[in-house]
């Protein structure tokens, strides 16, 4: 009896051991996946669902997620569609931890290839930045900046000054 006690406990020790290195084990897989997830994987994942994303300067802007590449999310909002640049981004509340895979398309395709859409469109936007907001219609996107036509005339806009372009109407 006493042999059966003693080999009970050895298996049981053996167990407890193994089981430890398991969820060792399953503990650094899970940490090493979760180090491969990019903010842009889980927008793209999150479409449809209801975010609130704070920009640089503490600016909320909240609506549903229409879209997402590896650069940008479009937010279909109260007010409007609203395009962000992830750069821009200081925090989003309500998205999940899941992410999908970014396809090639999204993961090539920049916020100045939204922007150049909407220049070809001449859709009226409100382009908010660090600086202030304007009104008016993209006319051109260059590398790194959007000429903006409104009121006052032309204004060049530095593209990692945009937090935030609404369209209008």
């Amino acid at each position: 009896m006493r042999w059966e006690l003693l080999f009970a406990d050895l298996e049981a020790r053996v167990d407890a051991a193994e089981r430890a290195d398991l969820d060792v084990e399953i503990a650094e897989r899970t940490r090493d996946e979760r180090a491969g997830i990019e903010l842009a994987g889980r927008l793209v994942h999150a479409r449809g669902e209801s975010v609130t994303v704070t920009v640089r300067g503490g600016a909320r802007v909240s609506g549903s997620i229409a879209d997402a590449a590896g650069t940008w999310v479009l937010l279909a909002t109260a007010g409007g569609d609203a395009l962000v640049p992830l750069v821009a981004v200081a925090a989003i509340e309500g998205i999940g931890h899941r992410a999908s895979p970014l396809t090639h398309v999204e993961t090539r395709l920049p916020v100045s290839s939204v922007l150049r859409e909407l220049a070809e469109t001449r859709a009226a936007v409100l382009v908010e930045t660090d600086g202030g907001a304007w009104q008016g219609r993209i006319a051109a996107v260059g590398s790194d900046h959007l000429d903006l036509d409104g009121p006052g005339g032309l204004r060049a806009i530095p593209l990692r000054a945009v937090l935030v372009v609404r369209a209008r109407g």
